[in-house]
């Protein structure tokens, strides 16, 4: 059987390693983090499984294509994934300061009720690939074979048929060199994906209050996980506030300290809280995060090179969402098939 390797465990890894190892492929998934997941990223406040857990990645996904849907029906009757309905509001700045109203709408949200990282995990599972994570690839090469690849601090390489590459536009074109310059889509590589601040704090809840769209400010989104979790009761609620994507590029080497600071400042004052009442819980910051000043076209799905045995794949070519990742990561599959 051919033998592919997919560099990168998101949802775009995940799902071409479904689609392959279902058509009779040997898969092998490498990853540089402590798990799969991608921007799918959860914790929890402490290693028991029932502290309470938080996304500070990806907040929740629509599913609007038929495939997709069909893909995760699955997935929900199983429980690895459920519906959220929360209160939704507005927040705009104005003369006399923020303002914040509700905005109800009936989209349909998915969330995991153990975290979007328990429903990743979940869908590697349900596949036969083998997963490699703290692997960091260094290097990949070209043989008469197929494809070698070398790996920070390990002597040894891995050989392979073909190589599918999930990573972000900029990690993609540095990886693949020489091999980058025959694909212009990679040409923008810089502009396919822009930054983003990501800080986890413990406040209280806000009354008939669970998601808030923030306009103009330095936050552009913030969750309460809590709400999530199906624990509104609890006294202290986990929010996930995101910041919005230029305050995120003019901060984006700045000391982590200031950067929850100033998200802190603003999400007190738009949530009607006392500071002191917000303590931060975790930080992180996504150098790769949402579409950039120059992404592929959303119909792009995934770059494929058939006589390299070589693909592309990942939400920043279909339109950065996990709905997008997912089609990304099937369609290279398919393009090497």
């Amino acid at each position: 059987m051919p033998h592919v390797v997919i560099i990168g465990a998101g949802v775009a890894g995940a799902s071409a390693a479904a689609t392959l190892a279902d058509a009779g492929w040997r898969v092998t998934l490498v990853d540089k983090a402590a798990r799969p997941g991608g921007r799918c990223a959860t914790r929890r406040l402490a290693a028991d499984t029932a502290s309470p857990w938080f996304d500070y990645g990806a907040q929740y996904f629509t599913a609007r294509d038929p495939a997709f849907r069909q893909a995760i029906a699955s997935d929900l009757d199983a429980g690895a994934l459920c519906h959220w309905r929360p209160m939704l509001h507005v927040a705009e700045h104005g003369d006399a300061g923020w303002r914040r109203t509700p905005s109800p709408d009936e989209r349909e949200r998915l969330i995991s009720p153990r975290g979007l990282n328990d429903w990743i995990r979940y869908r590697l599972d349900q596949t036969t690939a083998d997963i490699e994570c703290r692997r960091r690839v260094s290097a990949v090469a070209r043989t008469t074979q197929g494809w070698q690849l070398q790996f920070a601090d390990d002597a040894a390489s891995q050989n392979a048929d073909a190589l599918i590459v999930t990573l972000p536009a900029v990690q993609a074109a540095g990886l693949l060199g020489e091999l980058a310059d025959d694909m212009p889509e990679l040409a923008a590589a810089d502009s396919a994906l822009s930054p983003c601040h990501s800080l986890v704090v413990a406040a209280p809840a806000l009354a008939d209050c669970h998601g808030i769209f923030v306009k103009g400010g330095h936050l552009a989104w913030c969750a309460d996980n809590t709400h999530k979790a199906g624990h509104g009761e609890a006294a202290t609620h986990l929010w996930t506030l995101h910041a919005g994507p230029a305050f995120s590029t003019d901060h984006l080497e700045d000391d982590p300290q200031t950067i929850a600071t100033m998200l802190i400042e603003e999400f007190a004052a738009l949530g009607g809280l006392a500071t002191a009442r917000i303590k931060p819980v975790h930080q992180h910051r996504w150098r790769y995060a949402r579409p950039g000043a120059k992404p592929p076209p959303a119909d792009t799905r995934c770059l494929a090179r058939p006589e390299l045995r070589l693909a592309l794949a990942g939400d920043w070519l279909a339109g950065g969402r996990i709905e997008g990742a997912w089609l990304s990561g099937r369609a290279a599959a398919d393009a090497l098939r």
